[in-house]
């Protein structure tokens, strides 16, 4: 029997050296059974080039579809030439039909781990069409594929069992989203100092789940603000430090761009959710939540300075603050960026003159010096290259550093 087993084996060998006679490779699949993954209809133009639709996302109205993130895995796909087009980019941004999230500067990134990011070195696009189209040959069997470096809300719980082990951070629920999820505020400082007369910075993200690179700088900021860093142990020693690290986990976990699990944009709808109102808290549970724990800290301890963390393709620093103080703060506050970090602003220091829909309004509600600060996803002149996760994680510690500051600066 054992001649005979080693027979078969000998006729399979020599079957499969017969050119001609080799195995097909197998089919590519295309996989996005995982945490934060996104892709729509796939079009097979040949064994290893396909045509990718971005799923995108529609508001509570179906309307103003957003096709702002893709995220995807290849398998079986070492040493092949690959080439994927991905489309139906093309949306609407504030009732505005044509909005594109993408350009020909908006190249996708890869990993082999699902950790290690980079961006691919080479993409086409066709600006008729609104088509990115890339050409690889993976090392490896497995490829992930994402519009920017993605941050699941399974990082975030990792880090904040990280925290809850600091000494100087305090974890807490503030809320549930519509899909039943944990919505959670960081509280940082010298327990051991008394709270009277420190001052309080907050600083915000992830209200847009596709704004990955938001949570980067958030991680940045809160393990810079509990380290031992010299800095870090004296402002704890001054400030309270309020973060609000990801205000849509549903989007991020399921991977969607902008709206919640009921439709409604999570960075609009602020000037409209009354709390004292069950069906605002029912409709967007993630602004309802978080405006409350910001209202509630002002009214006891007025918030010195707050940051309301987004990413584009473009950088700058908005806010509705009309009084001398707060704009004389902002405009320390965006010079010491400027001076001290990469960040690297498109345009002047913007004070809005009409009221707004989104975080901002806390301003005219509340009196909250509050700004919208946009992160660029493309490269930048400061840099010389497109931003990656580990630049944000950087500029994470520095941005927290230089809001505390400003903050204590005399008015």
């Amino acid at each position: 029997m054992n001649d005979n087993r080693f027979s078969c084996a000998a006729i399979l060998l020599f079957w499969l050296a017969i050119p001609g006679l080799a195995q097909e490779p197998l089919p590519i699949l295309f996989n996005q059974n995982f945490e934060g993954a996104s892709l729509g209809r796939v079009e097979k133009l040949g064994d290893t080039t396909f045509r990718c639709y971005v799923e995108g996302q529609y508001d509570e109205r179906g309307r103003n579809r957003q096709a702002s993130w893709f995220y995807f895995r290849l398998d079986r796909v070492q040493g092949r030439d690959i080439t994927l087009t991905l489309t139906d980019f093309i949306g609407e941004y504030n009732d505005k039909p044509g909005a594109v999230p993408v350009d020909a500067e908006s190249f996708p990134m890869f990993s082999y781990n699902n950790r290690d990011w980079k961006h691919f070195p080479a993409m086409d696009w066709d600006n008729e069409k609104k088509e990115q189209t890339i050409r690889f040959k993976p090392e490896q069997d497995s490829i992930w594929i994402a519009l920017q470096a993605p941050y699941t809300w399974s990082d975030l719980l990792k880090l904040l069992a990280d925290l809850e082990r600091s000494p100087h951070a305090v974890v807490e629920v503030i809320g549930k989203t519509a899909q039943n999820r944990d919505l959670h505020q960081v509280t940082v400082t010298n327990p051991k100092v008394p709270e009277v007369g420190k001052k309080t910075v907050w600083l915000q993200a992830r209200q847009h789940a596709w704004e990955s690179g938001t949570s980067f700088v958030m991680e940045g900021a809160l393990r810079w603000v509990v380290s031992d860093d010299a800095k870090a142990r004296a402002l704890r020693d001054k400030v309270i430090f309020k973060f609000t690290p990801m205000l849509d986990p549903d989007g991020c976990a399921t991977g969607k761009v902008r709206f919640n699990a009921n439709g409604y944009d999570v960075n609009r709808h602020w000037n409209k959710v009354d709390l004292r109102h069950p069906e605002l808290l029912r409709q967007m549970p993630e602004i309802w939540y978080a405006k409350k724990a910001i209202l509630a800290h002002h009214a006891a301890q007025p918030i010195a300075l707050m940051v309301n963390l987004h990413n584009t393709n473009t950088e700058f620093i908005d806010t509705e603050a009309t009084d001398d103080a707060s704009q004389a703060m902002f405009r320390k506050f965006f010079d010491t960026l400027v001076a001290q970090t990469h960040f690297d602003p498109t345009r002047k220091l913007g004070f809005r003159m009409n009221a707004s829909s989104d975080a901002n309004s806390l301003y005219r509600e509340a009196k909250v010096p509050i700004c919208l600060m946009e992160l660029r996803t493309l490269k930048g002149p400061k840099l010389g290259r497109t931003v990656t996760y580990k630049d944000r994680l950087e500029y994470g510690a520095q941005l927290i550093r230089v809001m505390a500051e400003t903050a204590l600066e005399p008015k």
